[in-house]
């Protein structure tokens, strides 16, 4: 599984005068004898001349390399919580958080389905995983919501408190019907949030009745979607291709607004081996074109998610209405 590198410690150097760096010293300047390295003298003007460390004036941050700041030190992150974005229409909670600051942005939703607690879970244990790596992952903003139908997860149900199924409740059009005049809060809360993150891409996680997976992508991610499926065994569908009016998927690659991936696990899944199984891949799709972190992951010695399996896909245009 994806993971950062170790960071070695230094070891110790040890200061040793050759023979012929003192023999001209005595030549050149007549000196009587070396000074004495060890005593509080010398002692007190090595230590004028020798300027304090940066770090030893920052104790509270990690010196990181990459991260696009100018000093290049970023704080320790806090401990992980969720916050409350907005409420849903039977007034629960719908809980997000935003990792990182400014660079790529990405909106990661959990399933628009209330019936879908795997990938509430999956999206759960993504947003802990970035928390948890934060400093290393310079120049990458996600912003993640665990659950945008709270009410269907409470009742374990398709629709909210309202009875509306989420995702066909999108617009055709920006311009045909605002963010302010969607019929149901939790819509109009993801519509206001797009306004406002501006994101380059979205990540829909949900399942899939199907006996494999499935990635659909519009055209901007269509290629890294594609690997990930061919990793994955999933099948691969180009957006918006004919997925229903009222679906998020078609709002976004219609509207050209940014990206969009929907990762559809088999609901058959695993709950006590989500990230294991597909935490490499999804990592892969939150970084984009981040080909070392790829190369890492199918090098490890057990089979991760981005190992790269044999079998080619015998539909790569599958459409579907989901």
């Amino acid at each position: 599984m994806w993971s950062p590198t170790h960071i070695r410690q230094g070891k110790a150097i040890r200061l040793a005068l050759p023979l012929s760096l003192l023999q001209g010293c005595l030549f050149l300047t007549g000196c009587a004898q070396l000074p004495n390295l060890h005593s509080q003298t010398a002692g007190q003007k090595l230590n004028e001349n020798i300027p304090a460390p940066i770090f030893d004036k920052t104790p509270n941050a990690v010196r990181v390399a990459g991260t696009g700041s100018g000093t290049g030190l970023v704080n320790v992150p806090e401990p992980f919580t969720w916050e409350e974005f907005a409420t849903s229409a039977g007034n629960r909670a719908i809980d997000g958080v935003t990792i990182g600051r400014g660079g790529y942005r990405t909106l990661v939703l959990g399933s628009l389905a209330g019936d879908d607690p795997l990938a509430i879970s999956l999206t759960d244990e993504f947003a802990k995983h970035i928390h948890k790596n934060s400093i290393i992952l310079g120049g990458v903003q996600a912003t993640f919501v665990r659950s945008a139908n709270p009410d269907g997860e409470a009742t374990f149900q398709l629709e909210n408190a309202n009875g509306a199924y989420l995702n066909r409740q999108f617009p055709a059009n920006t311009s045909d019907k605002p963010s302010s005049e969607a019929n149901e809060p939790e819509v109009r809360f993801l519509l206001s949030l797009l306004q406002k993150q501006q994101p380059q891409r979205v990540i829909h996680i949900r399942t899939f009745n199907g006996e494999n997976g499935l990635i659909a992508a519009s055209p901007g991610a269509s290629g890294v979607a594609n690997d990930i499926a061919e990793w994955l065994n999933f099948e691969f569908i180009r957006l918006p291709g004919k997925s229903s009016e009222g679906t998020l998927e078609r709002f976004l690659a219609l509207n050209e607004t940014c990206e969009v991936i929907t990762f559809a696990i088999p609901q058959t899944s695993d709950k006590s081996t989500l990230w294991e199984t597909y935490g490499d891949s999804l990592m892969n799709l939150l970084l984009d074109e981040d080909f070392e972190t790829r190369k890492l992951a199918r090098t490890q010695k057990s089979r991760s998610s981005a190992d790269r399996r044999s079998r080619k896909l015998t539909a790569d245009e599958r459409l579907t209405n989901d």
